[in-house]
């Protein structure tokens, strides 16, 4: 059976796009949550962080494929799935016990030893951890205590093969030909209380915002107008909420409550193309703006685990909070595009703190 409250604090909206994680691991995040708040906050929002910067980086792809604006009332359709890469670097954390209050490598009664630990795309480990605590003695004197539990740390998924290890983010998006050579652009869905797990009563939902304006600023400047290139100017805001709602109860553990996951992008970009036949050639300079956040709001009462402190079982309430905004990252973007008559293919890879490749197909009509 799987612990499907614990695999939706670890990846929550993005379940739908990374493989499960196992019952194994899933258990050794509820050894996590027995630490004190700070610790399971530190430990957490360090396994999560490269992935959340993946998935918000990412909402930024897939706004252009062309800077030629439509003419009023012309129109396109695209699909694009975009994968900011996670570097090497980053697919796996140092985990410095000086940190944490009560958590350390298993074995380290001086509680000085670190490791590298993995995120959630950093593959396996053989690292343990155990909890301790702390004891005031008659004498005065405070001591440390190991309470005989350890664990395997919490491994990531393994995608030391994939040429690209990030979140995916896929978009679809309308655009619209108005006024003045200006295009608006358009981001939206929503699916409401989807089936989670066809065992458990949690469901999900999905709700995608967008909006971008496109501008075609050369008319406005006398000595390039008459370039052979297509310039314009783009500003877009996209935002992504998932929601979990859980509701379960077995032998272990009950958990009951919301899991909600938020991403916000802002993307200001100059662009420029060159139509060759068939053929565009396109890119992009600019930065990209990132938010992102994990909330869960709810209870765990666990039964098989007890309390480090006074060794009974324990409740969690409300016990994720991460937000995230250091994600902000200059971006170039380089690409091409090929039309065969209304029908679009694009390609591109942006050059930013997490690289990312594009790709998508679509429908342009004047």
């Amino acid at each position: 059976m799987r612990l499907n409250f614990t695999k939706s604090i670890i990846i929550l909206g993005t379940v739908f796009c990374l493989a499960p994680i196992t019952k194994s691991t899933a258990q050794d995040f509820v050894n996590i949550f027995r630490a004190s708040e700070e610790d399971v906050t530190q430990y957490m929002d360090s396994y999560i962080e490269p992935a959340m910067f993946s998935f918000a980086n990412g909402m930024a792809g897939g706004w252009y494929n062309t800077a030629k604006t439509h003419k009023p009332l012309g129109f396109d359709l695209t699909f694009t799935v975009n994968v900011a890469n996670i570097p090497n670097n980053e697919r796996l954390f140092l985990f410095n016990p000086d940190d944490y209050g009560n958590v350390r490598l298993a074995g380290d009664v001086t509680s000085s030893q670190t490791a590298d630990l993995p995120t959630l795309v950093g593959g396996n480990t053989s690292e343990r951890l155990e909890l301790y605590g702390q004891y005031t003695a008659p004498d005065g004197n405070t001591y440390e205590y190991a309470t005989g539990d350890n664990f395997q740390a919490p491994d990531g998924i393994d995608v030391s093969s994939l040429p690209l290890a990030g979140v995916p983010a896929p978009t679809i998006q309308l655009g619209i030909g108005i006024i003045k050579n200006t295009d608006l652009k358009i981001r939206y869905g929503r699916a409401k209380d989807m089936e989670l797990d066809d065992n458990t009563n949690n469901k999900y939902g999905v709700d995608i915002f967008g909006i971008g304006v496109m501008h075609d600023f050369k008319q406005w400047i006398p000595g390039i107008k008459h370039l052979p290139l297509d310039m314009a100017l783009f500003v877009g805001y996209s935002r992504f909420k998932s929601t979990i709602d859980f509701d379960e109860s077995n032998v272990s553990f009950d958990a009951e409550g919301t899991a909600e996951l938020i991403a916000n992008n802002t993307s200001i970009q100059a662009l420029v193309s060159k139509k060759l036949s068939i053929l565009t050639l396109y890119g992009g300079l600019g930065y990209n703006i990132v938010s992102s956040g994990i909330k869960v709001e709810g209870t765990i009462e666990n039964y098989e685990l007890t309390d480090i402190v006074t060794g009974e079982p324990y409740t969690v309430e409300d016990p994720v909070d991460f937000k995230y905004d250091g994600g902000s990252t200059f971006r170039a973007t380089f690409g091409m595009r090929l039309k065969l008559a209304f029908l679009t293919l694009h390609s591109d890879y942006t050059f930013q703190k997490y690289n990312m490749l594009s790709v998508g197909l679509g429908m342009s009509f004047r």
